[in-house]
């Protein structure tokens, strides 16, 4: 039974006020650190600049994936990108991720931490890689972000980062992730940085994987009195995603009696008790079950729930995303959960790197334009064309969908309207590129086949390619049921590459829907927006962008144009976070246990 817990006594409260210790940290086996001397501060430019804002926050970032190094999705360019955006306003940062290989630039450092787990004993050694992030004329060295990567070969050095191409995820990733968890909360007390991070930290835990990081940090370093002024935020990125890990995580069907196998605890995880496994249990219905319900009790322990219940305050990656998941329609069965977090829920917008998409500037195209010359926006075009085997007809609209090929990104729905669109729309040329699931991919090698020349499947992913794409297509089509953020959509904007979405996420939140002008009026918005995830709403907003597009050229670049104007850069994102972590601060911690005693 999970143990109950209540705000500590008046005695408890009031010793801990005053500075009484209940226990030592070495006796918590957690590590802490002193202040750096005055000369060590002194030896390094640009140092004591950044200290003397005492404003400061120092963020960690805990995650399973972190771009350029380890990269499936999204996940891990909002923490790289977000990292450096708080850098740069002065913020110190850390980032804590797998090491799944070696990477360039990583080096070893002396720490190695040893955790107990599972009855044996799992020592990770930390490696680390400081990233400048300074981009002035003058940069100030000390500015950038700690790179830190948690290293075991047995954990992490697999063919996948959760499991094997093809196959299931791995049997042990309770066990992978737990460990990224507890050196995620190790690091900030135990890593030689110039500066020690120290107990004031803001954690930025993401997604499933990092779950556990609210529960070790109330369960065990509250406990042992450590942490007491550090917050975690908990970031939702995929609803859909749970990491759930079933109690038992099988039935022993030599027992006489199956149900009597033994369930696991939170002690197999390395924590004292089973404080808090109430936060994480789920259970599924009797239909849900894999044997109805005969054996199974349908218990469950889902760390996303976990992580929802615990952290001090909860974020979506897009403020309509926040709205869904609290639905039957977007929750995945965790929207009542999440409604019980209402009053610490926020959604904020992702950015993207306007350094890396812009279209100016970027070297994988073979020709730049801008807002004020977008003449070579129809020359990239032409080498899309050609490169990809398609007829060069600058006049024809080229339609472009780039994506996992999953049932999540709606490839059923294109593949139900893409006749129309060659048949219905004279030289209406498409685009498809994504890797995924094997049926999907054989729609888009299908459509090529049947449509040479008018069609590309290009099954596979090339970042060269989405930058080729992007920056050539006229229209770009992303039919997702349901995209917490999406970034293409964006990044076609930036490009002056027309948006054709279903309304719902960040997709809803990034495009504007467009509305011709009344009389002496100039139109608004930078693309369309169909409500019903079907051929028939996909159609209705490529039917109404490609008569624009063959009728009114004036009207279509001013289309382009209001896409390409506006800023999706972080900066925005990077200030909301702040205070978001702010107002955490200014919070009393979402879980205050008692003291262990000894």
């Amino acid at each position: 039974m999970p143990l109950p817990y209540l705000s500590p006594p008046p005695e408890i409260k009031e010793a801990v006020a005053a500075g009484v210790p209940v226990v030592t940290a070495d006796q918590a086996g957690v590590g802490m650190v002193t202040p750096p001397p005055e000369d060590a501060v002194a030896a390094v430019p640009g140092l004591e600049e950044l200290l003397k804002n005492e404003t400061n926050l120092r963020v960690v970032f805990v995650t399973s994936e972190l771009a350029p190094y380890s990269k499936s999705g999204g996940l891990a360019d909002v923490c790289d990108k977000l990292s450096v955006a708080l850098s740069q306003m002065g913020h110190r940062v850390m980032t804590v991720a797998p090491a799944y290989k070696q990477y360039d630039g990583a080096e070893g450092t002396e720490i190695r931490k040893h955790f107990n787990m599972y009855g044996f004993t799992t020592e990770v050694h930390y490696l680390h890689k400081f990233l400048p992030t300074d981009r002035s004329a003058k940069p100030n060295p000390a500015m950038g972000v700690d790179q830190v990567f948690v290293q075991n070969q047995a954990c992490f050095e697999r063919a996948g980062m959760y499991g094997d191409p093809g196959s299931w995820d791995y049997f042990d990733n309770l066990y992978r992730f737990a460990v990224l968890c507890w050196a995620a909360l190790e690091a900030p007390l135990v890593l030689p940085t110039t500066v020690p991070f120290g107990e004031k930290v803001v954690f930025i835990a993401n997604d499933w994987q990092t779950g556990l990081v609210p529960l070790l940090l109330a369960s065990h370093y509250r406990r042992w009195r450590c942490y007491g002024p550090a917050r975690c935020l908990f970031v939702i990125h995929n609803m859909g995603y749970h990491g759930n890990f079933p109690n038992p995580l099988m039935y022993n069907y030599d027992l006489e009696d199956p149900r009597d196998t033994p369930k696991w605890s939170l002690t197999d995880l390395g924590l004292k008790d089973d404080a808090y496994y109430d936060q994480f249990k789920f259970v599924f219905p009797p239909e849900a079950r894999g044997d109805n319900g005969l054996v199974d009790d349908g218990e469950c322990f889902k760390t996303l729930l976990g992580g929802i219940m615990m952290a001090d305050r909860v974020v979506t990656v897009s403020p309509s995303y926040k709205e869904e998941i609290k639905t039957d329609g977007g929750g995945w069965g965790l929207q009542h959960h999440v409604g019980q977090r209402n009053d610490r829920l926020d959604g904020i917008l992702n950015g993207i790197d306007t350094d890396e998409w812009n279209p100016e500037t970027d070297p994988l195209i073979p020709f730049h334009y801008s807002v004020k010359n977008q003449t070579g926006k129809a020359l990239v075009k032409a080498k899309v064309q050609e490169a990809l085997g398609l007829r060069v007809e600058p006049d024809a609209p080229l339609v472009a969908f780039i994506g996992r090929l999953a049932e999540q990104k709606g490839i059923d729905v294109i593949e139900q309207t893409y006749h129309w669109l060659i048949n219905d729309n004279d030289k209406a040329q498409l685009v498809m590129m994504g890797s995924g699931q094997p049926e999907y991919a054989a729609i888009l090698t299908e459509a090529e086949a049947r449509y040479k020349g008018r069609v590309c499947g290009y099954v596979g992913f090339s970042h060269e390619m989405e930058h080729l794409i992007i920056a050539g297509a006229d229209i770009l089509i992303m039919p997702s049921r349901y995209e917490p953020c999406g970034l293409p959509q964006m990044y076609a904007q930036r490009y002056g590459t027309v948006p054709i979405v279903h309304a719902t996420g960040g997709l809803k939140d990034s495009v504007d829907q467009y509305e011709p002008g009344a009389e002496g009026m100039e139109s608004k918005g930078e693309g369309w927006k169909f409500g019903n995830c079907d051929t028939n709403g996909l159609r209705w907003g490529l039917g109404n962008a490609i008569g624009i597009y063959k009728t009114n050229q004036e009207e279509w670049k001013k289309l382009r144009t209001r896409g390409m104007l506006k800023d999706f850069g972080w900066v925005h994102a990077a200030k909301k976070y702040v205070q978001l972590m702010e107002w955490a601060q200014m919070d009393p911690p979402r879980h205050e246990p008692w003291p262990f005693n000894s």
